[in-house]
């Protein structure tokens, strides 16, 4: 079991994620942990960097932004990597967060219940 400390009085739970797509590409992005997402999502380049092609992903999800109703593509990542877990087959809405955002992208509530993740908000503890 590991614990990750996180500050209570942070507006966002920021993680570091390691992404794992076609072939032997990876990449570490910075995500919010984002009970009210269902979906995780990573941005467009590291989508491409990772070999996804979301372009071509004929599966779209409808998800609400500041500017309205939108379709993104959704995509599977090989696995990630979070608190030292790994997961696999990870569904990812590819969508990049507004340029001035804390983070890269959002790791959403199918993720976390894969972790089997307890957070303590009040003692400032995630446990896996």
């Amino acid at each position: 079991m590991s614990k990750f400390r996180f500050n209570t009085k942070d507006p966002v739970i920021i993680l570091t994620i390691l992404l794992e797509g076609k072939g032997n590409s990876r990449q570490k992005i910075r995500m919010a942990l984002d009970t009210g997402a269902t979906y995780t999502m990573i941005p467009w380049k590291t989508a491409e960097v990772l070999g996804l092609e979301p372009e071509l992903s004929k599966e779209r999800i409808e998800i609400i932004t500041a500017s309205g109703l939108e379709k993104a593509p959704l995509v599977t990542l090989k696995s990630i990597v979070v608190l030292g877990k790994r997961i696999e087959g990870v569904e990812a809405v590819v969508h990049d967060l507004p340029p001035k955002s804390y983070v890269d992208g959002l790791l959403g509530v199918k993720s976390l219940v894969e972790l089997k993740l307890k957070i303590d908000f009040s003692e400032g503890i995630l446990e896996v």
